[in-house]
């Protein structure tokens, strides 16, 4: 292979991983997570592992501010906003 060849098959598979990588979806909790503006009552300590000790725990957690801020969302968007806390910020065993 010529060094030119070479050269433009490096390009080619740069840009194909670079255009992949910025047009990805973002995660569908961090969306939950945005769209409901989460930030507005835990801006100050965002999240707290040692209170949310468990995955469980997170889930319960997730779910006490869903119903009691009336925020509306589906098992589904539940799970996935646990989901989207959990790996940002928790790490927690599921």
């Amino acid at each position: 292979m010529t060094n030119v060849a070479l050269g433009l098959t490096i390009t080619t598979l740069s840009t194909l991983l670079l255009s992949q990588t910025a047009f990805a979806e973002p995660h569908p909790g961090k969306v939950l997570h945005e769209d409901n503006n989460c930030l507005r009552c835990h801006a100050e300590k965002p999240y707290n592992p040692s209170k949310t000790d468990s995955y469980s725990k997170l889930i319960k957690s997730v779910r006490f501010c869903n119903e009691n801020l009336g925020i509306g969302l589906f098992d589904d968007e539940i799970d996935e906003l646990a989901d989207y806390l959990n790996t940002t910020y928790y790490q927690h065993e599921k």
